[in-house]
């Protein structure tokens, strides 16, 4: 995902798409790997490059509930701005030698739109609190009936009232 900007004149705007595997941090993602597909425009501000678009990956990850892989397909916006030098706007990528690298800011997209919890469905049911097993698979036949002595009286409030 490197773009060579080189003989970019001052206005011009080009149309970009990639498709490629990158590598994600093992903390976000199962495989490690995420096909990612790219498109969008890179345009040359007086030396200053924008890059305008959208991303699609492919995330394998494991559902927070039942602890069960899964793919997730995430959809992305792109805008980031290149710069060979410092400038006022501080979100800013830097890059050398004419070639702008776009996996840092691809891989720093697909990190900030993951979801905060991941489940593989609406329906999961997770794992059993008493000896976790798969509730989706089953059930397990555990008695789930404790409940918080701080509720008891509660409880008790709700029983009379279905006795009366």
């Amino acid at each position: 995902m490197i773009i060579n900007v080189d003989n970019f004149i001052d206005g011009e705007s080009r149309f970009v798409s990639f498709s490629e595997k990158i590598a994600i941090p093992s903390d976000f993602s199962v495989n490690g790997n995420a096909l990612v597909d790219v498109t969008g425009n890179i345009t040359n501000e007086k030396g200053i490059f924008r890059f305008c678009g959208n991303g699609s990956a492919v995330l394998n990850l494991n559902c927070d509930l039942c602890l069960m892989p899964f793919d997730f397909k995430i959809d992305f916006p792109i805008t980031e701005i290149f710069s060979k030098s410092e400038i006022e706007e501080n979100d800013c990528w830097f890059f050398a030698d004419n070639n702008i690298d776009l996996k840092p800011a691809i891989l720093s997209n697909i990190l900030l739109n993951m979801p905060m919890k991941a489940v593989c469905s609406d329906k999961c049911k997770g794992l059993c609190s008493v000896c976790g097993h798969n509730l989706n698979e089953g059930d397990c036949g555990c008695v789930n009936s404790y409940v918080n002595p701080e509720f008891e009286k509660l409880k008790a409030l709700f029983e009379e009232s279905e006795n009366e």
